[in-house]
């Protein structure tokens, strides 16, 4: 009796829960109308485990199970977290200082790497953006949101983490042991090119990037540069103000980004200090898959505004901002809340994996050239991750060369941003 009434309240729980998500979703008309349905089959679903199942199930388990599936069906950046998670991950947030120099997400129900930071300890271990984690130290991470594995990739300088990876070009994960490291401050470089073009490097924009790359940039100004190309490829870290502000540099005025929320409604406007504009040099912007988050932020404001040429690869797509919602239970609900737009109001994060991201003007490779460079690699007698590098090298440098193409065809005298 004792359980059976513990299963009623759950139940009753349940029942409150999802008839005000579903009020949330489809609006408090339409809830009424379609909620009960989708409420009946869920008690018709709880009653049988009741009922029938193998032995008395633990009413609390299965209530985070239920909350669980139904945030993981939302978005890759939502998600649940019992009590006992949370005290976990916040507990590894203040002692682990350590990272791996990647940047995870989710694609469907996997964890996917959009970044290895080169040089960092994943990028010097073989971890490659576009795999696919599906294990930490012996265990899988299936049911893990990206902020646990985000968490478990986390540790002590100096200690090792080992990954079970899958990727494309195999048929069985592959193991790969990574040493954890302190992380290091982003990395922007800036270098002269012959012909006077002057190249602005972002590894991230996690703060002070953007003011670092305005100091660079004042560097090649100084020094004479007369175009620009603005590196973003494998730039996948910081937030949406971070890179409106890289933005601001080359423009004048107009809208850097709004954000929206399920209703359509702005929610934030981002506008150009004039002030802060330093340059209207002809300029490229090189992106990539790994380009995401802030960077593409960047990207789509100078791309709808005609400021820059976008060259390179469609962008990864991850824009949209969480909300953190503590429960009464010590539980965390993280919710996307609002998703970020371009000045024209393209959708950088969409659920469709062919036009989420930031499209580029000219894509390079195209889709023959890069067919062409993986067969040349794939016959390569070099061993695997010499031939990975090799290509990813030889792209980068076609990339580089195209953007410098489009540059020595723009006119020469400075353009006013749009």
């Amino acid at each position: 009796m004792l359980h059976k009434g513990k299963l009623v309240i759950f139940l009753l729980s349940a029942l409150i829960a999802l008839y005000g998500i579903s009020a949330a979703f489809y609006g408090k008309v339409v809830a009424t109308d379609q909620a009960y349905p989708a409420l009946s089959v869920l008690m018709d679903a709880l009653h049988r485990i009741d009922e029938d199942y193998v032995e008395p199930p633990d009413s609390n388990k299965i209530q985070q199970g239920a909350m669980r599936g139904l945030i993981d069906a939302l978005d890759p950046y939502s998600c649940f977290l019992s009590r006992e998670q949370v005290q976990e991950l916040e507990k590894r947030h203040q002692e682990a200082a350590g990272g791996i120099g990647a940047v995870v997400s989710k694609r469907g129900d996997v964890v996917y790497v959009v970044s290895a930071l080169a040089g960092g300890p994943a990028d010097q271990a073989g971890v490659r953006p576009g795999d696919y984690i599906i294990g930490i130290d012996g265990a899988s991470v299936d049911n893990n949101s990206a902020v646990e594995v985000e968490s478990k990739l986390r540790g002590e300088p100096g200690s090792k983490v080992k990954l079970s990876i899958f990727r494309s070009a195999r048929t069985e994960p592959v193991e790969i042991e990574v040493q954890r490291a302190l992380e290091p401050p982003p990395a922007v470089n800036a270098q002269l090119l012959e012909g006077k073009v002057g190249v602005l490097s972002l590894s991230s924009l996690r703060p002070p990037a953007a003011e670092q790359a305005k100091t660079k940039l004042k560097t090649l100004l100084a020094a004479g540069a007369e175009r620009l190309v603005l590196d973003l490829r494998d730039c996948a870290e910081g937030q949406a103000a971070d890179g409106a502000k890289l933005a601001n540099l080359f423009l004048r005025s107009g809208v850097l980004y709004l954000s929206k929320d399920r209703e359509g409604r702005i929610v934030e406007q981002a506008e150009a200090d004039p002030a802060a504009c330093l340059t209207d040099l002809p300029m490229v912007v090189l992106i990539n898959g790994s380009t995401a988050g802030a960077a593409e932020i960047t990207a789509g404001a100078l791309k709808d505004h005609g400021r820059a040429g976008i060259v390179g690869e469609r962008s990864f797509g991850a824009a949209s901002y969480q909300k953190r919602f503590p429960l009464k239970s010590g539980a965390l609900l993280i919710l996307s809340t609002a998703r970020y737009y371009t000045p024209k109001g393209k959708m950088i994060q969409e659920d469709n994996a062919r036009s989420t991201g930031i499209r580029p003007d000219v894509q390079s490779p195209d889709s023959d050239r890069r067919q062409e460079l993986l067969v040349e690699a794939y016959y390569d007698d070099k061993e695997d991750a010499a031939k990975y590098r090799e290509l990813r090298a030889r792209i980068q440098k076609e990339q580089l060369e195209k953007a410098l193409e489009i540059l020595k065809a723009m006119p020469n005298e400075a353009r006013r941003a749009a």
